[in-house]
């Protein structure tokens, strides 16, 4: 039997998952496979992620941890950002996300979202 809270995480953050991962990976098929497998891969840790600070933080690591292995070589995050701020940068501008939502689905606090997305882009508009 499944926890309910595990299922109403699932059923929260899967599209958004699947969305993510399919910008990542260049494929809705391939992006919904990764969420899939990595929300499967959470069902037996689901009460030690509820024993974290953040459990949205702590999916999201494993989550991303996921689709860096998946990804093409050479096609990690952001050629010019680290991940963190690629990844505000895909949530707010490729998927649309108002940054509270981003900031949720990341597991930090709207104004550390705020902060990321500023650096990403102050890091992409600077003269290179």
């Amino acid at each position: 039997m499944t926890d309910a809270s595990y299922e109403a995480f699932c059923s929260r953050y899967r599209p958004l998952y699947i969305r993510y991962a399919a910008v990542r990976l260049s494929s809705t098929r391939c992006g919904a496979r990764l969420a899939d497998h990595a929300l499967d891969a959470l069902a037996p840790c689901w009460p030690q992620a509820l024993a974290c600070a953040s459990p949205a933080a702590a999916v999201w690591e494993m989550f991303t941890s996921l689709i860096e292995d998946a990804a093409e070589r050479g096609s990690r995050c952001g050629a010019d950002l680290p991940c963190p701020q690629a990844d505000a940068v895909i949530l707010r501008h490729r998927l649309g996300l108002p940054a509270e939502t981003a900031a949720e689905l990341m597991g930090i606090s709207d104004s550390a979202f705020r902060v990321l997305h500023r650096a990403a882009l102050r890091t992409l508009s600077a003269p290179k």
